[in-house]
């Protein structure tokens, strides 16, 4: 049995919500989602290179 979320509001979005829904319900076998990368690995990454990248800024700054 597939899960199913049921909105009583409907606006101008809830079209594009459920095809998009619709997508992925259909397509999760194939997309498996399981082996996708953590994306707090990812996250983590991005901060401690943008922190590098101020650090430098501001160590290139005091230097000069």
């Amino acid at each position: 049995m597939k899960n199913k979320v049921i909105v009583k509001d409907k606006d101008e979005w809830s079209s594009l919500a459920n095809f998009i829904g619709n997508i992925i319900a259909k397509y999760a076998d194939e997309i498996d989602f399981d082996s996708l990368p953590d994306p707090d690995v990812y996250l983590q990454k991005r901060y401690v290179y943008e922190s590098y990248k101020a650090y430098m800024k501001f160590r290139n700054r005091k230097t000069k």
